[in-house]
């Protein structure tokens, strides 16, 4: 049975331009997104509670839910993307060669 590490491995090694770019478009939107939400709810939580006085351990409890609690998120929300988002895979093209880095021809070989 192929293991999802194997599958990951043989994908990466096959992806055409496109694809690659696909990746990258959908992971910046992922980590967009999970700005977003860290962004919310640091400020939600930070406006929404602030006028309550409600306090747990002589803090206020708008200030544990928006500063430790947006940090705590997006911990969170970086592992699941790490898990479900992310693919490692070089953005070099196997097929083209760097102009600067010739294979054959250098000035070694003469």
């Amino acid at each position: 049975m192929e293991s999802a590490r194997m599958r990951i491995q043989r994908k990466e090694s096959i992806m055409t331009r496109k694809e690659k770019e696909r990746q990258i478009r959908k992971e910046a939107k992922a980590t967009i997104t999970l700005f977003i939400i860290c962004f919310v709810w640091h400020v939600g939580f930070a406006y929404g509670l602030s006028g309550t006085g409600l306090q747990i351990g002589g803090l206020p409890l708008w200030w544990l839910l928006s500063t430790p609690g947006v940090f705590i998120v997006a911990i969170i929300g970086l592992a699941i993307l790490l898990k479900k988002v992310f693919i490692n895979f070089s953005l070099d093209d196997e097929t083209e060669e760097h102009p600067a880095f010739p294979e054959k021809g250098g000035r070694d070989e003469q």
